[in-house]
């Protein structure tokens, strides 16, 4: 079994292709996709050769002796075949024994990439990883979103500054599909050689400096109840979805549980910042604001998104209702 990060992947992908097994699992699914792609990359040098000999498979939709027929097929016109099964821990496999007979003995010009969210939780996927080149694909935490960000600025020679960064993941959040759509829409609107600011973002974007989502928690967590019913109305007029801004509300006070704990423990807030991996830019009002809450009023704040999130999927609400109701029991709550 080959353990390979998500970062060293593109040095060992340089290679050869000599592997007839990866296996990519993990949360971040955009890494399943852009390594995926990478693999595709090195196997096709063109159109035709892809066509013909690349196969992709769903475990919800297909059957093992369907997969396990694609990689004993030789290739055409070229020398490898590549056979990809998606969300493969979904895949129902009564003859798991005929699957483990063929990983322990491939295909020698097939290359089979299994991808899933969750791998290696059973001894039959274990089996399979001992014979793989396995890339787990982890959530980035705050920090190292932060920094994936500047990184692909910075590949796309575009000059930014930390706040600019702060400003386009604190408008998004932790959602990389998101955040590398509009830094592609970034970079074609730019060019290359450029340097970005905060003017450029707003209006390459749509994001302004007073309405996004960073906004609407620091005016949550000052419970400046005006402020963020504001804010998150011009939010939603502006195509924000609620099922969007309630995570981020979640991760906020979820941030702030775990500091207050920290502080608590005399932790420096340095230190804090280096123990959860985390950029000052969104830790900044935490820091300032966690004494408004107490740990009663965010189990409850978390009780209480959760009870929103069920009532987008169930009721015929608003969503400005939703958001009305749920700003005005952070704001406006009162210990019993």
């Amino acid at each position: 079994m080959k353990q390979v990060s998500v970062s060293s992947f593109n040095q060992y992908i340089e290679n050869p292709i000599k592997d007839n097994l990866f296996v990519i699992y993990g949360e971040e699914r955009f890494f399943h996709d852009s390594l995926l792609t990478k693999i595709e990359d090195r196997h096709f040098n063109n159109k035709a050769d892809k066509d013909l000999n690349y196969h992709v498979f769903y475990g919800t939709e297909s059957s093992v002796s369907d997969i396990l027929s694609a990689c004993l097929s030789f290739p055409m016109l070229t020398d490898r075949k590549l056979v990809v099964v998606k969300e493969f821990d979904t895949l129902q496999i009564s003859d798991k024994e005929s699957f483990l007979k063929y990983i322990s003995n491939p295909q020698s010009t097939t290359t089979l990439v299994l991808i899933a969210e969750k791998f290696g939780v059973n001894k039959f996927q274990k089996d399979i990883m001992s014979h793989a080149v396995s890339i787990r694909c982890r959530n980035l935490s705050s920090g190292d979103i932060y920094q994936w960000s500047s990184e692909k600025f910075k590949s796309a020679n575009i000059k930014t500054t930390k706040e600019c960064i702060a400003f386009l993941v604190e408008n998004i959040g932790s959602n990389l599909l998101r955040l590398d759509l509009e830094i592609e829409k970034i970079k074609n609107y730019l060019g290359t050689e450029e340097t970005l600011t905060l003017e450029k973002i707003s209006k390459i974007t749509g994001f302004t400096r007073d309405v996004n989502i960073f906004n609407f928690q620091k005016s949550l967590a000052a419970k400046n109840l005006k402020a963020c019913l504001k804010i998150g109305y011009h939010l939603l007029e502006q195509g924000e979805s609620m099922a969007a801004i309630l995570p981020m509300v979640f991760i906020f006070f979820r941030r702030m549980w775990v500091v207050k704990q920290l502080l608590e423990k005399n932790h420096s807030e340095k230190n804090i910042l280096d123990l959860l991996g985390g950029s000052s830019y969104a830790y900044r009002d935490i820091f300032a604001t966690h004494s408004n809450f107490s740990y009663q009023h965010i189990q409850l704040i978390f009780e209480k998104i959760l009870e929103a999130e069920l009532q987008l999927k169930t009721t015929q609400k608003s969503t400005e209702s939703i958001l009305t109701i749920l700003s005005y029991f952070i704001c406006n709550f009162k210990k019993n």
